[in-house]
């Protein structure tokens, strides 16, 4: 998915913050072991955090929760639209 299209699930908001933990959670867990499967051993913090900061992965984590759990977010436009 291009950088533009990630940039548009930006507006969502998840509605259970719990389950979106758990799964961002689950999320962040397998990228550090793929992260270890490219590096051939254990990542350090560092290279944990230098893929964090320096990837799209919370851009891309917003995308894939919003397209697989779509009833479990909302889109800021849709609540000022409900409060009117």
């Amino acid at each position: 998915m291009s950088a533009e299209a990630l940039v548009s699930f930006k507006q969502f908001c998840p509605i259970d913050l719990k389950h979106y933990m758990a799964v961002q959670k689950a999320w962040i867990e397998e990228d550090i072991y793929f992260l270890g499967c490219e590096l051939q051993c254990k990542p350090s913090a560092a290279q944990i955090a230098e893929r964090i900061l320096t990837g799209r992965q919370s851009r891309r984590f917003r995308a894939y929760y919003s397209l697989r759990y779509p009833d479990k977010v909302i889109h800021p436009e849709y609540l000022a639209a409900a409060a009117i």
